[in-house]
């Protein structure tokens, strides 16, 4: 994906502490995890405040490194009129994306930002809203030539 948008101001959120996955053959969730639900929120509406559509859809890349991978996901519709907030994280849990890559198939994938949970079995739960995300991509950092806007999210 070559950048056409370099015009637009980007800022990556990464105020969160991990990344939950999970879901099914029909649906798969990525969850930006949060250490507490107003955090989750707050950051729901940084995130979301620029965004037009009543679902905002957003294109997720997972990068690849031997020892680490990087999460992005940024948002379809950019403007260079306002700050583009693009979710990002860095994660040497290469396990946790084996696992979502070995279970993802061509259902429907969202984003749900949630927070850490101790009462819940499986230590997270997730806000009611929601973006679409369009398609994912799985690249190795090689992949990622200089001006992509790949690229300008990780240097921003």
């Amino acid at each position: 994906m070559q950048n056409d948008r370099a015009s637009n101001p980007i800022s990556r959120f990464s105020e969160f502490l991990g990344i939950g996955y999970f879901g099914d053959k029909k649906q798969r969730v990525i969850a930006p995890i949060f250490d507490l639900y107003s955090n989750a929120e707050r950051g729901w509406e940084k995130v979301m405040a620029g965004q037009k559509q009543e679902v905002p859809i957003f294109h997720t890349i997972f990068v690849e490194h031997p020892t680490r991978y990087e999460f992005i996901a940024h948002p379809i519709e950019m403007s260079s009129e306002r700050i583009n907030y693009v979710i990002y994280r860095s994660s040497s849990s290469l396990s946790s994306l084996n696992k979502f890559k070995s279970d993802y198939s061509s259902g429907r994938t969202y984003i749900k930002f949630g927070w850490h949970d101790l009462t819940k079995p499986h230590k997270f739960d997730v806000l009611p809203h929601y973006a679409a995300v369009d398609s994912i991509e799985f690249k190795k950092a090689d992949d990622i030539k200089p001006g992509m806007l790949v690229d300008q999210i990780r240097k921003s």
